[in-house]
């Protein structure tokens, strides 16, 4: 039988977490995987409830695990966490990660990972058919979606809810990308992907703890693992512009000096230094741009497998056993 290790971050949100525990139980029970679940503690100010450590109602998981995060990392980079804990275990077949809020259904699990039997080398992802959010959210989403494809070139129409084969585990903790955003270290890592369609489902408990500062962090956390791409499409542009302000200068003082009459006084002198103006800061950024870029590229990357160890706090088993411990 496969073993499938499951990796859950939260950051103060245990209700939702012990709703979502006994489901993955249930869910469990239909899935040909012994599976055991790491919570990634991302730095919590409440301290776990003895009801997500209560395991006497919990029948098909292997066991779960609380991996203490010493300071509060934000959601995406406690995900990398789990995942480097689950490449230096290597103890699973495949990982799965999702998150604890009930908007990542354990249902959906199995359709996630129906093939993974026929299947050496997999990326699944859940490709959510319907979002149940406000309309501001979704507007927000979706504008955060066209911006993402406006400056990258790259579409993207998933999140964290997916299953990778172990292989594809130990590629990813090796890409610094994976430390600032997921969905888009998987898109960089250019893994073969596989949507599944799947509906998201609805919040057990409480609210979001993303205020909408850290929504927008994180929308430019994913556009940054595309930094390069961004430069050369601003330099395209930046050189776009260049030749734009020469002509209209260019054009400015012709007017002028063949069309005296319909000229006003001082007009092309006005448009000349205007657009004299938008080259000089259309240069200084790209000039910044390129630095900033070089100097990155000359930099020691952040190598999540390798740099994560100060981050962990403690790890604890809360019931059950690990997936070493079983045949």
């Amino acid at each position: 039988m496969k073993k499938l290790r499951i990796i859950i971050p939260v950051y103060n949100d245990w209700i939702a977490l012990g709703m979502l525990l006994r489901e993955l139980d249930r869910s469990a029970a239909m899935l040909p995987f012994q599976i055991f679940v790491s919570i990634i503690d991302d730095g919590s100010t409440d301290e776990l409830p003895p009801s997500c450590q209560d395991a006497s109602d919990l029948e098909h998981l292997v066991g779960a695990e609380v991996v203490a995060v010493s300071v509060n990392v934000g959601h995406q980079r406690a995900i990398a966490i789990g995942l480097c804990v689950a490449a230096e275990d290597h103890d699973a077949d495949a990982v799965l990660v999702m998150d604890a809020d009930g908007e990542d259904p354990p249902h959906a699990i199995q359709a996630l990972t129906h093939t993974i039997d026929r299947s050496t080398d997999f990326c699944f992802i859940a490709h959510s058919k319907k979002r149940v959010e406000t309309i501001s959210f979704k507007t927000f989403y979706m504008l955060y979606k066209w911006f993402f494809q406006f400056v990258t070139g790259q579409s993207i129409s998933f999140g964290n809810f997916c299953v990778l084969s172990r292989s594809y585990v130990d590629r990813l903790v090796m890409v610094s990308d994976l430390w600032n955003n997921l969905p888009a270290a998987i898109m960089r890592s250019q893994l073969p992907i596989t949507l599944v369609p799947v509906r998201r489902g609805r919040r057990y408990a409480g609210k979001s703890k993303m205020s909408f500062s850290s929504l927008i962090v994180h929308g430019f956390s994913s556009m940054s693992v595309y930094a390069d791409t961004i430069f050369v499409r601003l330099l395209l542009l930046s050189i776009g512009l260049f030749v734009s302000c020469v002509i209209l200068i260019f054009a400015g003082f012709s007017f002028r000096l063949f069309s005296p009459v319909h000229a006003t006084l001082d007009w092309a002198t006005t448009v000349a230094f205007s657009m004299i103006i938008i080259l000089v800061q259309v240069l200084l950024t790209t000039i910044s741009s390129i630095l900033v870029l070089l100097n990155n590229r000359v930099q020691r990357l952040f190598i999540p497998l390798v740099d994560f160890h100060p981050y962990l706090a403690s790890r604890r088993l809360i019931f059950g056993r690990t997936l070493d411990e079983t045949p």
